[in-house]
């Protein structure tokens, strides 16, 4: 009878154990389940907190497209306008050969002329060589002011059309450099976002 009972008490104690250690399984299991839960709290967040870094880097990759293309607009623009400025400067060199070319005549036949009148010159009436002198003078100052016109127009032109493109290009360099950084950062962003679905997805098996 006292072995019986001892047989009972030792089965008990075993059972006991038994139910202990499943009970601290259980434990151990909730316990992990809670911090699985809270592992996809944080990932939830994370993968929150990475999308919407994605939104706002696409959004400035967006904007920063945006600018770039009126720059490229700007320089394309004013690309038109230095081809107008070089035809009006090509216009004025016409004009300029022109008047050169009229002033050569004059001289031409002023030199024909004088040769005749060099026989009664002193006698004579020196009225057409003086309009001639005139005439002569007139259009070399009017060559003259052609020239300057030109050449500054040439100058203002160059030196503005050169620092718009200066400006222009700097400004491009600056936007390119810029987006490249965005597209990096943005892969990266996805990069994360991709290992963070892997783990998620790791997590719940």
């Amino acid at each position: 009878m006292a072995e019986d009972s001892g047989a009972i008490l030792r089965h008990i104690s075993s059972l006991k154990d038994m139910l202990d250690k499943v009970n601290e399984e259980i434990e151990q299991n909730i316990q992990r389940t809670r911090e699985i839960e809270s592992e996809i709290v944080k990932h939830s967040e994370t993968e929150k907190h990475y999308l919407d870094k994605e939104y706002e880097l696409a959004k400035e990759v967006s904007v920063a497209e945006f600018e770039l293309n009126g720059l490229i607009q700007v320089a394309a623009a004013e690309t038109d306008l230095l081809k107008v400025t070089e035809g009006n400067l090509e216009f004025q060199k016409v004009a300029l050969n022109g008047i050169q070319k009229r002033l050569s005549d004059k001289m031409e036949r002023f030199i024909s002329e004088s040769q005749g009148f060099q026989v009664n010159i002193l006698g004579g009436s020196n009225e057409d060589l003086i309009l001639l002198l005139k005439e002569k003078s007139a259009l070399e100052d009017e060559s003259e002011n052609l020239k300057m016109k030109i050449s500054t127009i040439h100058s203002s032109s160059k030196e503005y059309i050169s620092e718009i493109l200066e400006e222009v290009n700097t400004e491009n360099s600056v936007l390119e450099s810029e987006i490249r950084y965005k597209i990096s950062e943005y892969t990266d962003v996805l990069k994360d976002i991709n290992n963070l679905k892997i783990l998620f997805t790791s997590s719940n098996w």
